[in-house]
């Protein structure tokens, strides 16, 4: 017998196939095993494990699943793919095995559009509208521990009722049933990626676009700031698609998706118009392209509401996702170009951004395989980014602006001081001429005034006898005193009276010149308004005054005339118009104002033109006229 020596160590027994002590040893052994299994192995056994997943078209009752037409499926399933055009219900089957005594846990990723679910024959939950309109759950993670009530030992089934439309590519999502330990991470990151970072997104879209929306109304001519906030708040409209859970205010899941259409093809023209006015740049042609195939493409989905084909929702979606792709890549050559920081920068952020927008696109047309969008994940960071490098903008402006306030500063010191000096400069000039003018005024006042005075009594004296008495001598030195005075008070005094009506103001020198005329045989006529065209003003009268003084003098002195006349007359509109006129011999004008002799006469032009009037000289053989025209004084 072969192998004999091995018999000692076996006990002197050989087992035997039909010997009942070989069934107590394998026995042994699976106890073994069984005691030697780690207890998680021992848990593998009886974990819950879908065994099938099943759909059917629902028939003419929604309510309960169909007995026929169950095809097996995939998860996530979008039911277009194997029933093109059906717009109604779909129940999924979900068949699973269940140890007694375990708890159990359920997780939906999504379904779309509306749906309710029932485990065996007891309910689990349902969305408020299963018909128009619609409850919108395609966004909505579900999770629920099931009742142990309703759990079977062995095969149960979930029942899953999903109403929908082929448009928005209804279907269902992953299902995971396991231990609440295991499952309930997956939900919660779920809910995270699906819930919590569009809520956050919008947020922080009407929060930046509100905040640039104010800085652009306060610096109109920072169009960049305009867009963004626009693209900010249009952004806001489109992300409530992710977050609403109804389609309020529209009636129906169409009437949403027209609207949701309408903001995304106004987000995508606005993202274009900020990029471009950020980079420093201006496209009129092309703007207004764009702007006007934005308002035809809103136009026609007004029109077409619910009657939307499915091709023209794919067409408007993609081609305006080109146009932010379009936008996002032509950024990338303009900052390469310009190399400034903000423009890098904002290109780093729109590089993100265009990558998962990238990825979102291809996910919609279904090219790659994935239910989850990068965009609401990255959107939050990038908008922030985007907003840091506008707010860096901003800064930088504000900076450049604090440092030309700065040099215009210093500019204004440095000018001030300058002026400061010129204006001391240009006070002193003035004290200068004012001292000046008052020494001319009063030379003017001493001759036309005292010297006529002067010549009044030489004339006189020569006129006279040889040996006159003393009173008239004490009255030509009270006449001089008082033209002494008259001067000395117009140049010391305040305020100075005025008389009441042209005669009384004419008078002293009518009877002071008059004597004299009559004396030396010269008629005088004097013809005097009645009454002043317009409130007498005292320094004017004064320089007339002595206008008439110097101009009855002259005639005294040189003219040998026989005939005088005085003319006081209202020139109109409150103006006032003096003459004097004689029949004497007569002088040359023009050789008068050039010669030492004609200071008179020089004298009389300036004491009228600073009252503001003018004075007319003409004279020749027939005699001399002066004519000296005051308008009306200002108010």
């Amino acid at each position: 017998m072969p192998h004999q020596e091995h018999l000692p160590e076996t006990g002197g027994h050989v087992p035997h196939a039909r010997d009942p002590r070989s069934t107590f040893a394998w026995l042994a052994v699976v106890l073994a095993l069984w005691l030697w299994l780690p207890e998680t192995a021992r848990a593998d056994a009886c974990r819950p494990a879908i065994s099938s997943i099943s759909a059917a078209r629902a028939n003419e009752s929604p309510d309960t699943p169909p007995a026929t037409g169950w095809e097996a499926v995939a998860l996530p399933d979008i039911w277009s793919t194997r029933w093109p055009g059906h717009d109604g219900t779909v129940w999924y089957r979900v068949e699973w095995t269940h140890c007694p005594g375990q708890p159990v846990a359920l997780f939906l990723e999504y379904l779309s559009m509306a749906g309710a679910g029932r485990l065996n024959d007891d309910p689990l939950w349902a969305d408020a509208s299963l018909v128009e309109p619609l409850t919108r759950s395609w966004n909505l993670p579900r999770y629920s521990l099931l009742p142990p009530s309703a759990l079977r030992a062995g095969i149960n089934t979930l029942w899953i009722r999903v109403a929908g439309y082929d448009l928005y590519s209804s279907g269902l999502g992953g299902v995971h049933i396991g231990p609440p330990d295991e499952v309930r991470p997956r939900y919660e990151r779920e809910w995270l990626l699906r819930r919590v970072l569009p809520q956050a997104n919008l947020i922080i879209s009407i929060t930046l676009g509100c905040f640039f929306l104010m800085v652009w109304l306060l610096r109109r001519n920072e169009q960049a700031y305009g867009w963004y906030a626009l693209t900010s708040l249009a952004w806001l409209l489109f992300g409530l698609n992710s977050a609403v859970t109804s389609p309020w205010p529209f009636a129906t899941t169409h009437g949403w998706s027209t609207w949701i259409t309408l903001v995304f093809t106004i987000y995508c023209s606005a993202f274009s118009m900020f990029a471009w006015r950020f980079g420093g740049q201006r496209f009129p042609r092309l703007e207004k392209a764009l702007w006007t195939v934005t308002g035809a493409v809103c136009a026609a989905l007004l029109a077409l509401g619910p009657a939307q084909p499915k091709a023209v929702f794919y067409l408007v979606a993609v081609g305006y996702a080109a146009v932010f792709v379009g936008t996002c890549v032509q950024f990338q050559f303009r900052a390469a170009r310009t190399r400034q920081p903000e423009h890098l920068f904002l290109a780093a952020c729109m590089l993100g951004f265009l990558v998962a927008a990238i990825h979102d696109i291809l996910a919609f047309l279904r090219i790659i395989d994935d239910v989850h969008g990068y965009t609401a994940a990255t959107a939050p960071l990038i908008m922030i980014g985007m907003a840091l490098v506008l707010a860096w903008s901003f800064t930088s402006t504000l900076g450049r602006v604090e440092r030309f306030n700065r040099e215009l500063a210093d500019h204004v010191e440095e000018a001030r001081r300058e002026l400061a000096h010129t204006l001391g400069r240009q006070h002193e000039l003035e004290v200068a001429n004012a001292r000046l003018s008052e020494r001319l005024r009063i030379s003017h006042d001493l001759h036309d005034g005292l010297g006529s005075s002067l010549v009044r009594s030489i004339v006189m004296a020569e006129k006279g006898d040889a040996t006159l008495p003393p009173q008239h001598y004490v009255s030509v030195l009270k006449s001089l005193r008082d033209d002494l005075r008259q001067v000395l008070d117009h140049s010391f005094a305040a305020v100075a009276a005025t008389a009441a009506s042209p005669a009384d103001w004419i008078a002293p020198l009518r009877r002071r010149f008059g004597d004299l005329f009559d004396d030396q045989g010269v008629r005088c006529v004097w013809r005097v308004a009645p009454e002043w065209p317009a409130e007498p003003d005292t320094a004017r009268l004064l320089a007339l005054a002595r206008f008439l003084e110097e101009a009855l003098t002259n005639v005294i002195k040189h003219s040998r005339a026989n005939t005088v006349a005085v003319t006081l007359a209202d020139a109109g509109n409150g103006a006032l118009e003096l003459s004097v006129e004689d029949d004497g011999a007569g002088f040359d004008v023009e050789l008068a104002d050039r010669s030492m002799v004609g200071i008179g006469l020089r004298s009389m032009r300036a004491r009228i033109a600073r009252i503001g009037g003018r004075l007319a000289v003409e004279s020749g053989m027939g005699g001399t006229r002066l004519r000296a025209h005051l308008p009306a004084a200002a108010p």
